[in-house]
């Protein structure tokens, strides 16, 4: 496991302790995902209260957007959107 090379045993609990805190903590937040065809959109909003903020790693706030092959990520200082197109499938 490479999280344990790199982290102590007391950091990897630490870490452990504040993902259970933030699933207990649910009502904080808002998620609404909506499907057209193939394109999808979320929103999400969450508490600054959140342990590891609103964007996650301590962040509070956000501004700005993010692209990669198939998704947009618009961070809008306070909430997030994301759009993205599902691929074909391979098989």
């Amino acid at each position: 496991m490479i999280a344990g090379r790199l982290l102590s045993r007391a950091e990897q609990k630490g870490i452990l302790a504040i993902c259970a805190l933030n699933k207990l903590d649910r009502e904080r937040e808002i998620y609404k995902r909506i499907r057209l065809g193939k394109l999808n959109v979320s929103f999400q909003w969450r508490s600054p209260k959140r342990f590891w903020g609103r964007f996650g790693g301590g962040w509070q706030w956000a501004l700005g957007f993010e692209v990669a092959k198939r998704t947009l990520n618009l961070n809008c200082l306070v909430f997030n959107v994301m759009i993205w197109r599902e691929g074909r499938k391979d098989g």
